[in-house]
C-alpha cells in the first residue's frame, strides 16, 4: 500500500532544508587540518606556514596530506609580478 500523507513544512523549516551546504570541514574531526589544506590549496596560506602549522617536516609531506583530501597541489608558491 503506498504512502499518500503528505508532509506540510513552514517557510521556516523549508528554509532550513534549502540551506547550501557549508565547506567539507565543518563538523569533521579533521576541521583544523582541513581547513590549512584548504586555504593552502588556495593560495592564502604559504607551503612554509602550512607545514608549520601541520607540524610537517617537508613539502612532499604535505602533498601527500592534500592529495589524500583530494586536493590539487598548487605547483609552486610563487609571488605573482
Amino acid at each position: 500500500m503506498p504512502h499518500t500523507k503528505t508532509l506540510w513544512r513552514s517557510r521556516e523549516e523549508q528554509a532550513w532544508l534549502d540551506v547550501a551546504p557549508v565547506g567539507r570541514e565543518f563538523g569533521s574531526p579533521d576541521c583544523e587540518r582541513l581547513e590549512i589544506l584548504d586555504h593552502y590549496a588556495t593560495d592564502r596560506l604559504s607551503s612554509d606556514e602550512a607545514m608549520r602549522r601541520l607540524g610537517l617536516k617537508n613539502l612532499q609531506e604535505l602533498h601527500q596530506l592534500m592529495l589524500a583530501a583530494h586536493l590539487i597541489v598548487p605547483r609552486f608558491n610563487a609571488q605573482q609580478p
